[in-house]
């Protein structure tokens, strides 16, 4: 059994099931590394998204969110890091309380 191994790191997703999106990944397990994914869209598969104060991409003012539930894919379904992201201080509330609820 791989160990988790925290992560704090923006990337974008490529693949046909995560599409383009810009994703925060908190963790790797083996090869595959956890994460919350963000979009712009409100509703997301029947299932409402987390609002965030500010859009993490800096610069971006139109308003984003977090998905509820956090995700895994291959390591290799990602991207180079992006740079200039980062949450804001009441966003990473957010993100810790769904990281919180979605550990076994």
């Amino acid at each position: 059994m791989s160990k988790e191994i925290k992560r704090n790191e923006f990337r974008k997703a490529n693949d046909k099931k995560f599409g383009a999106h810009p994703t925060y990944i908190y963790a790797q397990k083996g090869k595959k590394f956890i994460f919350i994914g963000i979009t712009h869209a409100a509703i997301t598969d029947e299932m409402e998204n987390i609002p965030l104060e500010k859009n993490p991409e800096s610069g971006n003012k139109s308003q984003a969110y977090l998905r509820p539930i956090p995700d895994e894919a291959h390591r290799s379904t990602f991207g180079a890091k992006l740079k200039g992201w980062f949450f804001s201080d009441s966003d990473k509330k957010k993100v810790e309380k769904i990281k919180k609820n979605t550990k076994k």
